[in-house]
């Protein structure tokens, strides 16, 4: 039986392209780097959450085991991350020119962040001296943080003027259930996600660079901000694949 919008839009419909075979929709995501890296966020972030929110509850050796994991698999991200500062740089040289401050701000930052990144794995899979270790985590938290103030400026802009055009589409005339309207709505939600996904990183990299103090010393509220990223991530991803 067909549905009431296939009913009002059969064009629409029938240029629709049809659902994609599960498995093979998976074996596209995990040959993804970001695929890979966000499973392993997804994972060490729960690990994390779970210690947090009920540490007495855990026996002590699922809590030595659940340490370890996150451990591992923390280190395990940064070497997937080997090489990916150089998507920053790309971004920067696709503007014309000298990009614009936000801009230099966003991509410059993230840029540095994952440069020294690859030396912080260096520095705990044991290749670098430990002493390097502090001022290496430092350095890429600042980065961090810095890429994320541009990124979320960025996108803040980009959601009020989408927010503009939608209004102005529906003056002109056009329905909520044109395809126009509801196309830049579907791209609306992405890109609040894509907001939040970055505030709740930003959230990570500013207990990072305060060195956890004050509410941002609360392994609960990290651990979710964490999850929450990964979780985001995660399904932006499987859509985009």
């Amino acid at each position: 039986m067909a549905s009431a919008e296939s009913r009002k839009n059969p064009a629409a419909a029938a240029a629709r392209p049809p659902p994609r075979d599960f498995l093979v929709h998976l074996e596209a995501y995990l040959a993804r780097r970001d695929g890979v890296d966000k499973l392993l966020k997804i994972s060490r972030y729960a690990a994390r959450l779970a210690l947090a929110a009920a540490p007495r509850q855990l026996p002590p050796a699922a809590s030595a085991r659940l340490k370890s994991f996150e451990s591992s698999v923390g280190l395990s991200r940064k070497a997937f991350r080997l090489g990916k500062f150089v998507q920053s740089l790309n971004a920067l040289r696709a503007h014309p020119g000298l990009p614009p401050p936000l801009v230099l701000l966003a991509y410059g930052g993230e840029g540095v962040y994952y440069f020294v990144e690859q030396f912080v794995w260096l520095a705990k899979a044991g290749l670098l001296p430990a002493h390097l270790l502090p001022r290496l985590q430092r350095l890429s938290a600042w980065a961090e943080l810095m890429g994320y103030v541009g990124s979320i400026t960025i996108k803040l802009e980009e959601v009020a003027k989408m927010e503009s055009s939608i209004k102005k589409h529906l003056a002109e005339g056009c329905g909520e259930e044109s395809e126009a309207v509801r196309s830049m709505r579907g791209k609306l939600l992405l890109k609040r996600m894509s907001v939040v996904q970055d505030v709740a990183d930003a959230v990570m990299a500013l207990g990072d660079v305060t060195d956890g103090k004050g509410l941002l010393g609360s392994s609960t509220l990290m651990a979710s901000a964490g999850l929450l990223s990964a979780l985001i991530s995660t399904h932006k991803n499987w859509n985009s694949c």
